[in-house]
């Protein structure tokens, strides 16, 4: 169906089929392309586009009944990040391995803080003591990811170099997995992103945890953790290339504005630019000495905004497509005003999963839990998701209602 529609409503993935403007008037040479990414939108704005018209049996159309902007982001989201997954692997309940993945999440950060505390005092680094927590981790979220990579979203903040290590490993892996990696490559995934931040022991805490803004020479210094990283590693370790890649470029940006060596687009690895999304994200969703912690679905939407600029947007959409629209443990409203807590995803159908009803938001008070699976038409009584909370707001704890 042909829809037009002004510039201001045009979305990556849709397929333009007319612009509306004599082609004297304008530098677009181009008349029916698919857009690829924002700049794209802006390039067509400068030209002085004001509408379009749009195939949508070529490319997507716009979001039926938006209710908000947030909702309306996830919505495209979902649609772009439709892929085929990977057969499921055997899965133990969520609850047995939440019991498993505390302990694992315990080990791998006491293991992770002593191999920095070597870093720091200039002693070897023994990366390959780390490998049976590679390998542990890696079994962990292959039998069920919903329970090591929310755990490891919960963070003490003096504790936030080691945690933000181990979190972002466990999010490598599950999108290592839904990439369909080897799991050789899984391994050398993990291992890099849990290294990744080793040149952090290089630089003065009180500059790492800065609350105001940094100076123009702190934020060089800060840079620096790459180089520095990887130069003790060098010194100490023979990584694989691919460990090595995620170290090395994990700050490195889609649009070619990262550091340190400003690489763009596929000259930047596969492994950077998965590690570039998990380490932005991981950091989004954690509470820093500058700022609070925005829910998974903000930061989602952020990355999402970033798709194509910032980042890889097929990459965007498999990571997505990998912890959900509204990952495990993300606190939600429903249409009812009711609060609840994701506790299992539908991978078909990522805007309906099976929340735990918990708390009134009109009258503020607690109600007793109830398992709701909002895919059922049948049953729910509570209505969808409207958009995503913070625990912070309503006073909730988060570790009280992480899913068990």
């Amino acid at each position: 169906m042909i829809r037009k529609i002004p510039l201001a409503e045009l979305l990556p993935e849709m397929f333009v089929v007319d612009l509306h403007k004599p082609w004297i008037e304008h530098a677009i040479w181009r008349f029916r392309f698919r857009v690829r990414d924002e700049a794209h939108i802006r390039k067509l704005r400068e030209a002085g586009i004001v509408e379009v018209s749009i195939d949508t049996d070529q490319g997507i159309d716009l979001p039926p009944l938006p209710t908000s902007r947030l909702h309306d982001v996830e919505q495209r989201i979902y649609r772009l990040a439709e892929r085929p997954r990977p057969p499921a692997p055997r899965k133990v309940s969520l609850g047995e391995e939440r019991r498993r993945a505390g302990r694992l999440l315990a080990d791998a950060n006491d293991s992770l803080t002593e191999l920095m505390f070597a870093a720091r005092a200039g002693r070897q680094v023994e990366a390959g003591r780390l490998e049976p927590v590679v390998g542990k981790m890696i079994e962990s979220v292959l039998r069920n990811p919903d329970a090591l990579v929310p755990l490891a979203r919960l963070k003490q903040l003096d504790a936030y170099a080691t945690e933000h290590a181990v979190a972002t490993t466990a999010l490598i892996i599950a999108l290592g997995h839904q990439q369909r990696l080897t799991a050789s490559e899984l391994e050398k995934l993990a291992m890099g992103t849990l290294l990744k931040d080793v040149g952090h022991a290089s630089l003065d805490a009180r500059l790492t945890s800065k609350a105001g803004m940094l100076s123009r020479d702190e934020y060089s210094l800060v840079q620096s953790h790459v180089e520095e990283g990887l130069a003790v590693l060098e010194a100490t370790a023979r990584l694989p290339e691919m460990s090595v890649a995620v170290v090395l470029e994990h700050h490195e940006r889609y649009n070619g504005c990262g550091y340190p060596y400003r690489m763009a687009g596929d000259e930047i690895s596969l492994a950077g630019r998965m590690a570039a999304i998990v380490d932005t994200y991981d950091a989004m969703t954690s509470d820093r000495p500058y700022r609070a912690a925005l829910s998974p679905a903000q930061a989602l939407r952020q990355l999402y905004d970033q798709g194509g600029s910032q980042f890889d947007p097929a990459l965007v959409a498999a990571f997505v497509r990998t912890v959900g629209v509204y990952p495990v443990g993300t606190l939600v409203m429903l249409e009812s005003g009711h609060l609840a807590v994701v506790e299992e995803l539908h991978p078909e159908q990522l805007l309906q999963p099976v929340v735990r009803v918990i708390y009134h938001a009109r009258r503020r008070q607690y109600v007793t839990p109830m398992r709701v699976d909002l895919a059922r038409k049948v049953g729910n009584h509570y209505g969808l998701i409207q958009h995503a909370e913070t625990y912070e707001r309503w006073g909730l704890s988060p570790q009280r209602w992480q899913p068990a």
